[in-house]
């Protein structure tokens, strides 16, 4: 193999550095070379195949022998296998052989089993036929518990035939146990002389020794109840009577005395059977309950416990019982008067007051279905909700029409100027009775249903008193406005309140969940009416509602401000054309009286304002006077301040009318009446201000009109001299209206 040249160099560098001199020696070189060539011939000795103990040979040795002994343990395997196989093919045969073997020995076990089961079902029917001619009660209710038993251990078995035939026994049975059963506690009931009704019950005390014989066969009826597991259909209510389940063995027999008083007197030909007077049957109902539930709970119940039925409660059992009778003629007598309205709305009210006082008086559990179940059925309340408006209609007519004459009068009431008028009073005294007697219904979509027909009677009552104020002819103030707006005012704090009441605020979420929450109210009409509290309300059922009728009242309230301030202007003219360029200068401000013309002003006011105070509520007259009082400042500011001038004798005489007359008006409504007068106030003070003091102002407000690059000390200056509500501007203006400062035209500040 040929060398390159660069590889020469390295394998002469590396001799160099390894023999360095003795490469200039021959017997050196003879020496390393003839190692090198015993180093490389043992090398081609380690490397050759053939040799065994190589580094090559030695591996491909080991190889070789453990592929020999990999088609050994193959060769082995395929033997194991196919003596596997042979195996399983002999046990497959043996399997196949005891497979059916065990079938059938299965099949002779489990007919076994059957035969056994049949011959104990017959047993224990040929022992009950035996023990019931014997009447010998207690071997039979044991006897029927284990035929109940085999009932229970069969119930993941497929036996259906078996059954059959098992329930078949078990019905049969169950029917001749009940049967002499009952006929056994009746006549113990006969004994302690069940049901009491003697008028004088109340002083008889039942005999108590027959109570032990009672619970005895209290003890066997309930033991030969069905269990569930048999599956086997009982007769049961269905329709409208679905939720009354059938009470115990011994309830139902304590039962079925007085089930058979009441067929007897409330169906057929007999007097007692009237359609009109429900009240009759709901309260024999409730007397029965009154004078037999404790006497149930003393002797039934620890029977019932005894056996661990604490499920059971054996009053309501018996109070369920005795209301499916009511709930059963309710049915029948309410189609009988679909066109009788008085009768069927005196039914459906006698039927409410026959579940208040039977949840409120008796504790009949509110899990229990009561006799609402039939009212809430389709056809039924759909009338129900017809009569709840048209007599709520008929109502509102009677109170709100012309001829009703008390409609707004006041009411005498505990809490101070309420004024709460008739007709108001009678609106929210018929909306609680309608919420009283809806407010029982289990269902939220049916109180859903009344309570969109009584915000439909609030809108209703709403668009009646719009009616009557757009029949108002006359003088606005002599009107009925006042007493409406205290009307609305008194039933918008109603609507506040039920808002936050829980029977409202659980339909409220029911609502809501049915649709999105109701948009937010309309913004308040007046922005100058300080009703910040008056106002304040969360989202509630009435908020739509409350909205409407807050937007009637401020118009109601802005009409009687209107009618006010145009009665003031009309009466007004003559003072505004006041000479007050030529008063009389008065030294002493003491000696000054009223302006004449002033008079008539003042007189309505203080005529008006006392008229407003007796008639409307104490916050709406607040709102009201202070309306008034803004509105007038404005009034007098605009139309007579600032359309005339003024001598020192005009201001004086302005300003004394003001202080000295019409803020005493309004002294008796509020301890800072100047508050309300702010621009009438500040003009007088800029007016009597002092000639040389005006002059001074004024040049120092218009030398500052528009400077740069100095402080404005303008509103400063104001303040100082008690104007704080006008601008520079307007102060100019005012101080322009002064005679003893001339005014040159070009240069007036606009």
């Amino acid at each position: 193999m040929m060398l390159s040249s660069e590889d020469k160099q390295t394998l002469l560098k590396e001799l160099q550095e390894e023999y360095g001199k003795d490469l200039l020696d021959f017997a050196k070189c003879t020496e390393i070379y003839n190692n090198l060539s015993e180093q490389k011939l043992l090398i081609k000795q380690d490397l050759n195949p053939s040799n065994s103990q190589g580094i090559i040979g030695a591996p491909i040795n080991r190889a070789e022998n453990i592929v020999g002994q990999s088609k050994l343990a193959v060769k082995q395997s395929k033997e194991v296998i196919e003596s596997i196989e042979k195996d399983l093919n002999e046990l497959e045969e043996v399997r196949t052989n005891l497979q059916e073997r065990f079938n059938k020995l299965y099949t002779y076990q489990s007919t076994l089993q059957y035969m056994r089961v049949v011959q104990q079902i017959h047993y224990l029917c040929e022992e009950l036929q035996l023990q019931v001619s014997k009447k010998h009660d207690e071997k039979c209710v044991t006897l029927f518990t284990n035929l109940t038993e085999i009932c229970r251990l069969l119930t993941d078995c497929h036996v259906t035939h078996l059954k059959d035939h098992l329930k078949e026994s078990i019905l049969f049975w169950y029917n001749i146990l009940k049967q002499k059963l009952a006929i056994d506690f009746e006549e113990i009931l006969k004994q302690i002389k069940w049901p009491f009704l003697s008028e004088n019950f109340s002083i008889v005390t039942p005999v108590e020794s027959n109570v032990p014989k009672l619970q005895l066969i209290a003890e066997y009826l309930l033991q030969i109840e069905i269990p569930p597991e048999a599956n086997i259909p009982m007769k049961v209510p269905e329709g409208v009577l679905a939720d009354f389940h059938p009470p115990s063995l011994p309830i139902e027999l304590l039962i079925q005395p007085l089930q058979k008083r009441f067929i007897y007197h409330f169906y057929g030909t007999r007097k007692t059977n009237r359609p009109d007077k429900p009240e009759w049957y709901f309260t024999q109902i409730l007397c029965w309950i009154r004078d037999h539930k404790e006497y149930v709970g003393a002797w039934i119940q620890p029977v019932i416990d005894k056996f661990g039925f604490h499920h059971i409660d054996a009053k309501s059992e018996f109070m369920r019982g005795l209301v499916q009778l009511a709930a059963q003629k309710l049915v029948l007598g309410l189609p009988e008067l679909v066109y009788d309205d008085f009768s069927y709305s005196h039914t459906i009210g006698e039927a409410l007051g026959f579940e208040k006082e039977l949840r409120e008086v008796y504790n009949y559990p509110a899990p229990q279905p009561g006799i609402v179940v039939v009212l809430t059925q389709g056809s039924i309340l759909v009338k129900w909700l017809i009569m709840e408006k048209k007599y709520a209609t008929v109502k509102m007519d009677a109170m709100l029409s012309p001829n009703s004459i008390d409609a707004f009068d006041l009411l005498a009431s505990d809490v101070e100027d309420l004024k709460i008028t008739t007709c108001a009073d009678g609106f929210i005294t018929l909306l609680q009775t309608i919420t009283k007697r809806y407010e029982c219904l289990p269902q939220p979509g049916h109180r859903l249903q009344f309570l969109e027909l009584q915000l439909e009677l609030l809108d209703d009552f709403r668009i009646r008193l719009l009616q009557i104020i757009n029949a108002e002819e006359g003088d606005y103030m002599e009107s009925k406005v006042p007493l409406i707006a205290n009307t609305l005012y008194y039933i918008e704090n109603v609507l506040v309140d039920w808002g936050s009441m829980l029977h409202f605020l659980t339909l409220y979420y029911y609502k809501n969940r049915a649709k999105q929450p109701p948009t937010s109210p309309l913004s308040p009409l007046l922005n100058d009416f300080d009703e910040t509290t008056l106002d304040s309300e969360s989202d509630s059922l009435f908020a739509e509602t409350l909205s409407l009728y807050r937007r009637f009242r401020r118009d109601l309230l802005s009409g009687l401000v209107e009618a006010v301030i145009m009665e003031i202007k009309k009466r007004g003219w003559d003072y505004r054309r006041e000479r007050w360029t030529s008063m009389k200068v008065t030294k002493e401000f003491r000696s000054l009286s009223v302006t004449p013309a002033a008079c008539p002003i003042f007189e309505v006011l203080a005529k008006r304002l006392h008229q407003l105070q007796k008639k409307l509520q104490t916050k709406l007259f607040r709102i009201v006077w202070r309306n008034i009082a803004t509105q007038l400042d404005t009034y007098l500011f605009e139309d007579l301040v600032m359309d005339n001038r003024f001598n020192d004798g005009g201001a004086l005489q302005l300003k004394f009318d003001v202080t000295r007359n019409l803020l005493p008006l309004f002294a008796d409504y509020t301890d800072t009446p100047a508050n309300y007068f702010t621009q009438l106030i500040e003009s007088c003070t800029l007016l009597n201000l002092s000639k040389g003091s005006a002059l001074l102002l004024r040049e120092t407000l218009l030398a500052l009109e528009g400077a740069t690059g100095v402080e404005d000390t303008r509103g400063k200056t104001l303040k100082e001299i008690g104007v704080s509500n006008f601008s520079p501007k307007m102060a100019v203006e005012i101080l322009n209206r002064r005679t003893d400062i001339t005014v040159n035209r070009l240069n007036n500040v606009d």
